[in-house]
């Protein structure tokens, strides 16, 4: 479920840095510039799927993971002198110059640049990076997760909802605990001991043909992710609950999965070593997943307007 790392074939790619395309060994940054030093960066993962019949990559849902990268960029207070338009025209082009041809992950970040203290509003500079993203080994069999001890950092101490490299310390707490402890992936309580998310995705949960979530004041990201699957939901008529979620419903659930740009539709089979409902992937989860696969690869006539086209056809 974490973002990709680069593979040897990123040796022969290039990114994007400050709009200029460099080798993938030339993107650097210093290590005394506020990035390094208190992870002063903002950041955005998106997918391109390929679609096969089509001959063609779709960037999903590039409009709105610009306006969250802007969000947070201002958020931070990052004095920007560069245009979203800009981040989107690199994206494409380094696509383009690639050759992409195939699932791939495109990460997008802004970060304060040169020598300077926390405080400091500038120099801001960006980079956009693409690589290969082949779907994930559990996507159809499931994980099993537990509820962590690392409580999810709240909206009045460091904003979930500003997507910042350095509120993922908070993340990676949580993971390696589950990891150690013999599970896959952890779900993080909010200060208020309510549900809130997984280390970098968010959650859904299916109790008595409901489908229910944490709203997005409960301390979580504001999720493009979990917008799509409520709408996609919305569209196949399934009853929605966006509220405060208790620990207990989630073992009382019949269905539980994360959903996140990198983790997709990402069933869930048991949490604290008690099965989710029957212990197997369910219907909900499984009719949502296929939905959100057709969706995003642009199969049926699913929300075409989440895709920008890579190639020119």
């Amino acid at each position: 479920m974490s973002d990709a790392l680069p593979t040897e074939s990123a040796k022969t790619r290039q990114m994007v840095v400050n709009g200029t395309t460099v080798p993938f060994a030339d993107a650097t940054v210093h290590l005394m510039s506020p990035a390094m030093r208190y992870g002063l960066n903002v950041f955005e993962g998106l997918r391109g799927y390929w679609n096969d019949d089509e001959r063609q990559l779709y960037i999903f849902r590039l409009q709105e993971h610009l306006e969250r990268f802007d969000q947070s960029i201002r958020l931070l207070r990052f004095k920007a002198e560069f245009r979203m338009d800009a981040i989107a025209d690199a994206t494409l082009g380094l696509l383009r110059a690639d050759n992409h041809r195939a699932n791939c992950h495109i990460r997008t970040t802004a970060y304060l640049d040169g020598i300077g203290e926390h405080h400091v509003t500038g120099p801001v500079s960006w980079m956009v990076y693409a690589g290969p993203r082949p779907r994930g080994k559990k996507v159809e069999s499931g994980i099993a997760a537990h509820v962590s001890t690392w409580r999810r950092m709240s909206d009045n101490a460091l904003p979930p909802r500003i997507k910042c490299g350095a509120n993922y310390a908070n993340a990676r707490l949580a993971r390696f605990q589950a990891q150690i402890d013999g599970y896959d992936d952890a779900i993080m309580l909010n200060d208020e001991g309510k549900v809130g998310e997984g280390p970098g995705a968010c959650i859904f949960i299916v109790r008595k043909n409901k489908l229910i979530t944490p709203s997005v004041t409960s301390g979580i990201l504001e999720s493009i992710t979990r917008d799509t699957i409520l709408t996609l939901a919305q569209d196949r008529g399934i009853s929605i609950e966006e509220r405060a979620v208790d620990r207990t419903e989630l073992y009382a659930s019949d269905e539980a999965f994360f959903a996140g740009s990198a983790a997709e539709v990402l069933p869930i089979i048991s949490i604290d070593r008690l099965p989710v409902g029957s212990g197997a992937v369910g219907p909900v989860t499984s009719l949502l997943q296929k939905d959100y696969f057709d969706a995003v690869e642009g199969r049926g006539n699913l929300e075409k307007s989440w895709l920008t086209p890579v190639w020119n056809t």
